[in-house]
């Protein structure tokens, strides 16, 4: 027979670390978000001769990107 639960060692969990697993997500979004948006800017200007709005357009998805992976770089769990 096996020992009923709640007998014997009890294991402890770690509690929850809600504030790294916010900014995890946050960076997460961020990334996602700067991925889009250069690749929106990628295929909106293709074959166009505006290459200086492409280039700050994909600028804006950089800047929204490298912060995410700032934030995202280690996972919480871990």
């Amino acid at each position: 027979m096996r020992p009923r639960r709640g007998r014997g060692k009890k294991s402890r969990k770690r509690p929850v670390a809600w504030g790294r697993w916010t900014l995890y997500s946050l960076g997460r979004v961020l990334q996602v978000t700067g991925l889009l948006i250069t690749l929106v800017a990628a295929t909106a200007f293709f074959g166009t001769s505006s290459t200086t709005a492409m280039l700050r357009m994909m600028l804006v998805g950089v800047l929204f990107f490298v912060p995410g992976w700032l934030l995202a770089r280690r996972d919480p769990g871990a």
